[in-house]
């Protein structure tokens, strides 16, 4: 049964924009991957009903649990998205590097074996481009996490990625499938596409093997870089090639997704130049934002921090004449000293 639960209460400066940007129509997401296994970092604005998702998800048991626990704003498709050609799907023991890759087995030295890279069963799986679907409906941001075939995704979605500004997606940093894209080859099909690498929402790393393995502190020796999702923006030097609307959802999942506070403000200030919001918004969302992000109030002159230096010493009294030479003065006993 779906999810009938209420929105959960947004964070101030997220409500602010919802409330005072003239949206066409809601921000919309599109999750290739949708699998429910890990929170995606849009569920606390999905939760708040501040944007709709469209996810997509071959696994038959993920998809059933999507079903389930989905909200009036999500709409689910079992399908695998690719290039619209059947690939043959590798199902490793290890469910979640399940790729159409191959593994690289050098990558078993890191792993510790190569008990990850065991291929249970080989399958034949369909795929569906984005750009052949014609009922998809426009979206702002694309997130795509399916182990080593984001590349494929981008290459066909070249269509429908047009009014998007941003995308998240799954680099990899240490070849583990065969013939993988790599961050490399990610990075050089979204700038074709006029995307630029914004932020890391994490890096994943891992220690690697070695003798002295049981005396170490696992989570302080994780030295090499495994993978990580990133955040790639429509080219924010280029602002002003955006439409309204794509400068205004940039707004909204800068602020309710990324966290990337100067770039919500940036794009504000776009919309003020272009007099679609009112002057005092840039202003107003500063004061809506949680006081990590805010600097400390400055202090009246007198008052506060500043004014609490340490002070001019006082002035010491002068010391008195020396007594005239022809007075004797008469020494205390040492006991008196």
């Amino acid at each position: 049964m779906p999810d009938t639960t209420l929105p959960v209460a947004l964070p101030p400066h997220v409500a602010l924009l919802l409330s005072e940007l003239p949206l066409p129509r809601p921000t919309t997401i599109v999750d290739v991957g949708a699998n429910p296994i890990t929170d995606n970092p849009y569920k606390p604005l999905l939760d708040g009903g501040g944007c709709h998702v469209i996810g997509f998800e071959p696994q038959t048991d993920a998809f059933a649990e999507l079903q389930r626990i989905k909200g009036p704003n999500e709409t689910y498709h079992p399908h695998a998205v690719g290039d619209g050609q059947t690939h043959a799907l590798h199902i490793y023991r290890s469910s979640g590097f399940t790729s159409l890759f191959r593994p690289h087995m050098p990558a078993a030295r890191v792993y510790g074996g190569a008990r990850w890279a065991k291929i249970t069963e080989t399958v034949d799986l369909p795929t569906v481009a984005l750009d052949a679907l014609p009922d998809l409906a426009p979206f702002d941001m694309l997130k795509i996490d399916i182990q080593g075939g984001e590349k494929l995704v981008i290459d066909n979605a070249r269509r429908v990625l047009t009014e998007a500004v941003a995308v998240i997606i799954e680099l990899r940093y240490l070849q583990l499938y065969e013939n993988e894209p790599m961050m490399g080859g990610v990075d050089e099909t979204l700038r074709g596409q006029g995307f630029m690498l914004h932020k890391f929402l994490f890096n994943k790393s891992r220690p690697m093997p070695n003798s002295q393995a049981d005396r170490l502190n696992r989570r302080r020796i994780a030295d090499q870089l495994v993978d990580g999702d990133a955040v790639y923006l429509r080219h924010p030097g280029r602002i002003d090639s955006y439409t309204d609307a794509q400068v205004m959802h940039l707004a909204i999942l800068c602020a309710g997704v990324f966290h990337s506070q100067s770039t919500a403000l940036y794009a504000l200030d776009e919309l003020v130049r272009r007099k679609r919001v009112e002057p005092d918004l840039p202003a107003r969302y500063v004061d809506a934002l949680p006081e990590l992000y805010r600097k400390a109030p400055a202090t009246a002159a007198g008052q506060g921090p500043a004014a609490q230096a340490t002070p001019e010493p006082a002035a010491q009294p002068k010391p008195a004449a020396k007594a005239k030479a022809t007075r004797t003065s008469a020494s205390k006993p040492k006991s008196a000293r």
